[in-house]
């Protein structure tokens, strides 16, 4: 039976209200029939396998830097617990710079922050490519910071790293205790594969949550295919909703009110998965983040985040709502196991720890059986009326099982 009959002429009509809440109760009263595709992780984790990573845009200049450490306040009421800024042309070591970058690395480690810098692609214009960026790296480590990211590589095919020695980069993180990550786009795959196996990087974020169709059978493909191929490296799955080969956040081809709605119920499913989830500057405010205005985009978020803290139901609620779940319940280091009987062909559903996810990848409303705890959604619902709660188009909801 599905959650539609046909007339005579053959067009699809919504089935009774009563038939679609028994079919929602039959299908869901009990979650039984799983798939597991992720074991999770046993034991205290280091940060970096289940960070929530706040991205900021554009190149950073000195201004930039500064007006970070002035808006640090609101990436750290917002969840995260990573920063990545990328700031080439920027060295801790000259004496107009030391102070302003030691005061943004003083004001996020204050927070619980880590910062991770970005200066890759880029160099002084010199023969020794490899040597300047190890000793970019080496001082803004030396400066404190905890990581190193090599930025996104868009090569396909043989494998390759043009100016950056990797193996002394290994060597340098791995004297400070930092970490050094990277980003492949999933429309190489064998590029991504070849990173995965041979870069040995703490964290290697995809954007195949950005790149593959909204659909459950080839988004249940994509990530249990992430997690097979970083499970057998013993690397954290790296999300982010960023078309890495296009540098913009996924749009699906939609307008912009119903492409901020998806990436909503998108952003919900990524904080949920196990592994490292990248959040990008502005997205949690409702915004897209200028690249070319980095210190005016900072102070405008910074303004949005605070008008916007304690309102129900803003972008920045919502987002510091799932993030201090994630946080709470351990989601970025828990199992993952696929509900294979979901309500509606077209929605996605997963269990990680106690927790019931369902994403509506359909066009239509979707009714859920809520007999426990409803614990977030990316959007207002509708219900819970006598036992079920419709689940509108490009929803995600979280529903506890404890």
């Amino acid at each position: 039976m599905t959650d539609t009959e046909t007339d005579d002429a053959g067009r699809a009509e919504p089935a009774p209200a009563q038939e679609q809440r028994d079919l929602a109760l039959d299908r869901l009263g009990e979650v039984t029939t799983t798939t597991l595709v992720h074991r999770g992780a046993r034991g205290t984790q280091p940060w970096w396998q289940q960070a929530v990573v706040y991205q900021v845009l554009g190149t950073a200049d000195l201004d930039a830097l500064a007006a970070m450490s002035a808006a640090m306040s609101h990436v750290a009421r917002l969840g995260a617990n990573a920063l990545l800024i990328r700031a080439p042309g920027v060295s801790p070591d000259d004496p107009h710079a030391r102070e302003v970058v030691d005061d943004f690395l003083r004001r996020a480690h204050q927070r619980g922050i880590r910062v991770m810098a970005s200066f890759m692609g880029t160099d002084d214009g010199g023969k020794d490519r490899d040597g300047w960026h190890l000793a970019r790296a080496a001082a803004w480590v030396a400066h404190g910071v905890d990581g190193v990211d090599l930025g996104v590589s868009l090569a396909a095919g043989a494998h390759d790293h043009a100016g950056i020695d990797l193996g002394a980069l290994h060597a340098l993180v791995a004297d400070a205790d930092a970490v050094l990550t990277g980003a492949v786009t999933a429309r190489e795959p064998e590029a991504l594969a070849e990173h995965l196996h041979e870069d040995w990087l703490h964290v290697t974020r995809d954007d195949r949550l950005a790149v593959t169709p909204w659909a459950s059978a080839q988004l249940r493909a994509a990530i249990s295919d992430s997690y097979l191929q970083r499970d057998a490296v013993g690397a954290p799955a790296g999300w982010t909703l960023t078309d890495l080969a296009r540098g913009s956040a996924a749009t699906w081809g939609l307008d912009a009110e119903a492409a901020g709605r998806r990436r909503r119920a998108a952003t919900l499913l990524m904080a949920a998965l196990p592994g490292t989830a990248y959040v990008p500057q502005g997205e949690a405010v409702g915004i897209a983040a200028r690249s070319d205005d980095p210190a005016g985009t900072i102070a405008e978020v910074a303004r949005l985040a605070d008008e916007q803290r304690g309102v129900p139901g803003s972008t920045f609620e919502r987002y510091r709502q799932a993030l201090r779940l994630r946080r709470e319940l351990a989601l970025g280091t828990g199992p993952l196991a696929w509900v294979d009987d979901a309500p509606g062909p077209e929605t996605l559903a997963f269990l990680n720890r106690e927790v019931l996810v369902l994403t509506n990848l359909s066009e239509r409303d979707v009714l859920v059986p809520v007999a426990r705890e409803i614990l977030h959604a990316s959007d207002e619902l509708l219900g819970p009326r006598e036992g079920v709660v419709n689940l509108p188009p490009d929803t995600t909801v979280w529903i506890s099982l404890a």
